[in-house]
């Protein structure tokens, strides 16, 4: 059975539960650069991002007969992802994340331009920042990513985590607060 374009997400997981491949290719298509992002920003390494993303497509093909269409299949798929990386920070030690998308490389190339001193400060900011992030606690961690750089509203984050509306505003709140307070110092003295 061929796999249409216009199909929608929920009807190509149904697919893949009766191990529809064309269906499950489709939905990689679809998800993979979303998912691999927001790996990325959670964990930090490129190449443990990419293996993680591999997991987590892993994951949605075995567990694609649990679908239950309670909630949209996006809500579904991030929150496997949200998992899979929790559970991967649970075993491994912090890293220090860039949330751009751009590589290093290609970044130095852009700011060719720039004074060295200029590409300095702004990385030792980005890093401030990430060490930041980094530091909050997971659920904080996960809701704050979700809204500022995965663009998601807080009624999917509650569906992504699991838990209500209201429970994502006090996430936030509480990590908007965190954040202002260890960054303050560096806003202070003119470093960020």
């Amino acid at each position: 059975m061929s796999i249409s374009k216009s199909e929608s997400d929920e009807v190509l997981i149904k697919r893949v539960a009766v191990k529809n491949e064309s269906a499950f290719k489709e939905l990689f298509s679809r998800y993979e650069q979303k998912i691999f992002n927001l790996v990325y920003r959670y964990i930090g390494s490129y190449s443990e991002a990419e293996e993680l993303t591999q997991d987590v497509f892993i994951q949605v093909y075995k567990s694609a007969n649990k679908f239950r269409g309670e909630a949209k299949f996006s809500s579904w798929l991030y929150r496997i992802t949200v998992n899979i990386c929790k559970n991967y920070k649970r075993r491994k030690q912090p890293v220090v994340k860039s949330l751009d998308n751009s590589n290093s490389e290609t970044e130095l190339l852009a700011h060719a331009t720039t004074q060295p001193e200029t590409i300095f400060k702004r990385k030792r900011k980005e890093e401030i920042i990430n060490q930041a992030i980094e530091s909050l606690p997971p659920n904080q961690r996960i809701a704050f990513i979700l809204c500022k750089y995965e663009g998601h509203s807080y009624k999917e984050i509650a569906g992504i985590m699991k838990i209500s509306v209201s429970a994502v505003e006090s996430l936030l709140f509480r990590a908007k607060q965190q954040l202002k307070e260890k960054l303050m110092p560096y806003i202070e003295k003119g470093k960020i």
